[in-house]
C-alpha cells in the first residue's frame, strides 16, 4: 500500500511538473526562417568582463533604459562565459536612430545584413532552450537552405518570454 501511494504521488508530481513546463511554453518549438534585412546599426555599451561584475548589470540598466518598446533591447555575445568566473565580451545596445544620436560617449557598432535566419523563441527564461542548441538548429537550417551564416548572432531581447535571433548570412 506504501508503494502504490508514493508511486502515485510521484506520478502526480511529474504530471502537474509537465503541465507547468508546457504553461510555461517548455514545448513550443523554435520558429526559424530565412528573412530579408538591411544593415543593422546599434548603439550602446561594450562590455569585456566576468558574468558577476556589477558593471554588466549597470550596462544593461543604462542601455535598457534608452530603449523602448519599440526599439528593444538587442545583446551580441562575442565571446560567452562557460562559468560565472570566466571572461565575457558583449555589447548591450539598441537600434541606432535619431533620439540615440545625442549618445556620444555610446559605442556603435553596425553588420552587414541582406539575409539572416531568425529564429524565434517565445517561453518562459526559464524554460528557454540554450543558446547552443538555438545556434545549432539555425545551423542545420542554414545549410538545408544553402546559406552560411556569418558567425554573429544578434538576440532581440522583446519581452521577456520573447527573443529574437539575428544570424546575418554571408
Amino acid at each position: 500500500m506504501k508503494r502504490t501511494g508514493i508511486l502515485l504521488a510521484i506520478v502526480v508530481f511529474g504530471g502537474l511538473m509537465l503541465l507547468i513546463y508546457g504553461f510555461m511554453g517548455g514545448f513550443k518549438e523554435v520558429e526559424i526562417s530565412l528573412e530579408n534585412c538591411t544593415t543593422i546599426r546599434l548603439m550602446g555599451v561594450d562590455y569585456h568582463g566576468t558574468p558577476q561584475d556589477k558593471a554588466l548589470g549597470a550596462a544593461f540598466r543604462k542601455v535598457e533604459a534608452a530603449g523602448s518598446e519599440d526599439n528593444p533591447l538587442h545583446t551580441v555575445y562575442f565571446v560567452e562565459p562557460a562559468g560565472k568566473r570566466d571572461t565575457l565580451h558583449v555589447f548591450v545596445g539598441v537600434e541606432a536612430n535619431g533620439a540615440l544620436n545625442d549618445k556620444s560617449e555610446w559605442d556603435t557598432i553596425s553588420f552587414s545584413c541582406n539575409q539572416a535566419v531568425l529564429a524565434t523563441i517565445e517561453a518562459h527564461r526559464l524554460v528557454m532552450p540554450g543558446p547552443e542548441n538555438v545556434k545549432e538548429k539555425m545551423a542545420v537550417f542554414a545549410r538545408e537552405n544553402g546559406v552560411e551564416l556569418q558567425g554573429i548572432y544578434i538576440d532581440k531581447i522583446i519581452a521577456s518570454d520573447k527573443v529574437e535571433i539575428w544570424a546575418p548570412v554571408k
